[in-house]
């Protein structure tokens, strides 16, 4: 689990939880944080966003997607490689690094690219990027192409201690579907994309490992019903995640909400919900990650056959998993924050996500019985793109520390950036 399920005080020095118990003493000087008939867990763990910095700047940037992400109670996230320049060298990945340093107000992980400047052509020097920092290595959003392609990235990734985030879209299949491919893509008038998609890419991926244990594989945002029936009978299989709109949402947003409601996978149906809710209650899912991807308003209002895929998640996640996992499939709160803050960190071996003396004093106080209505206008991210804008949900971020400063607290950011985070 996260450490501890239990009320009484923590003690933060140094960056650092120092102790926990009941009744500590307090030090001279020292803050208090009346966290009195609130939940005080890790600092949430995000394995999957898109900060767009560099090269996409106008929908977001490090700054803005960093800033998004603790006004939804993330204090680490990790940024996909779809940036240009690309993190796929060791020169690229400092930069990213020393621009992340500058301006994040969280902990960034640089996920590095699986192919120079994402061409799918040719694998990156894993070794080099590991070296320099990355967290993990991806193909996300460009899906490795052949069998000896796939089957050598996860062996590098075996030999150095690495995780492959699998983006698993079978691109002869999906080519053109802007949509889940069904009764509801032919009433509008678009191009579905099929469930096989997904499923063809995972059993692709199973073929590419032959090695003895698990694979070092991660699958990227699982959203079929079809995907979770093979990574059940997949014995010694990857982990995987799906993302909070797949657990509340059919594609029967897309009624209401156009291209705000257009991502890659897309929102399917009510089946491959339910199913997705019942994989993470069994385990089979054991991370909940956002795909945070924002865009303008002006590229979104192309219409739903042409505006770009993907939504932002940063500021809706928390909320949105609790109304799923708790309030409907019954998941305890403890079993549902494992999903969004210990289980993601472990994955990638990140000390965050654990309420443990020593660990790193990334906290998160919330109020999971307090309600509050989404309005994307009051977005710390650049972007609007949301199927979310106008529902009540539950659960209110009170306090977040990071590196055991307080950078948000009762609806405003601290006057100053974190330093030393990254």
């Amino acid at each position: 689990g996260t450490g501890r399920d239990l009320s009484g005080d923590l003690l933060i020095s140094g960056g650092r939880i120092a102790a926990i118990g009941d009744g500590l003493p307090r030090a001279d000087g020292a803050q208090v944080i009346d966290a009195v008939g609130k939940v005080v867990c890790p600092g949430l763990v995000d394995l999957h966003v898109h900060l767009r910095e560099p090269g996409a700047e106008k929908k977001e940037t490090i700054e803005s997607g960093t800033r998004a992400a603790v006004h939804g109670g993330f204090t680490t996230v990790c940024a996909m490689p779809n940036t240009t320049p690309a993190p796929d060298s060791a020169r690229n990945v400092g930069e990213i690094r020393a621009q992340i340093s500058q301006s994040a107000w969280c902990r960034v992980g640089v996920v590095g690219a699986a192919t120079r400047a994402n061409d799918r052509e040719t694998l990156t020097d894993f070794a080099a990027l590991r070296d320099a920092g990355c967290a993990a290595i991806s193909d996300d959003a460009f899906m490795l192409r052949t069998l000896a392609q796939r089957r050598e990235a996860l062996r590098r990734c075996a030999e150095l201690g690495l995780v492959f985030i699998a983006h698993a879209e079978d691109e002869a299949l999906s080519a053109g579907g802007v949509m889940h491919d069904g009764a509801l893509s032919r009433e509008l008038g678009v191009p579905g994309q099929h469930p096989e998609t997904e499923v063809r890419a995972l059993e692709q991926w199973r073929e590419a490992w032959d090695g003895p244990g698990l694979p070092p594989l991660h699958v990227a945002h699982l959203s079929t019903a079809a995907g979770v029936e093979l990574l059940r009978d997949w014995r010694e299989g990857p982990t995987a995640e799906t993302a909070p709109h797949y657990l509340a949402l059919t594609h029967e947003a897309i009624r209401e909400h156009g291209a705000d409601a257009k991502m890659n996978p897309p929102l399917r149906t009510e089946a491959d919900r339910q199913a997705l809710l019942a994989a993470v209650r069994d385990g089979i899912v054991g991370i909940v990650a956002t795909d945070h991807a924002p865009h303008t308003p002006e590229e979104k209002a192309a219409g739903l056959a042409h505006a770009p895929f993907g939504i932002v998640g940063l500021e809706t996640a928390l909320s949105v998993t609790l109304m799923a996992l708790c309030e409907e499939a019954g998941m305890s709160l403890p079993e549902v924050l494992v999903t969004l803050t210990s289980a993601p960190a472990a994955r990638l071996n990140l000390p965050q996500g654990r309420l443990d003396v020593g660990a790193p004093a990334d906290l998160l106080v919330f109020d999971p019985d307090g309600r509050w209505q989404v309005d994307a206008e009051q977005f710390s991210s650049c972007g609007r793109n949301t199927p979310f804008d106008g529902m009540d949900l539950p659960g209110t971020v009170s306090t977040i520390i990071a590196g055991g400063s307080i950078v948000y607290s009762d609806g405003s950011f601290a006057p100053l950036r974190p330093s030393g985070l990254n």
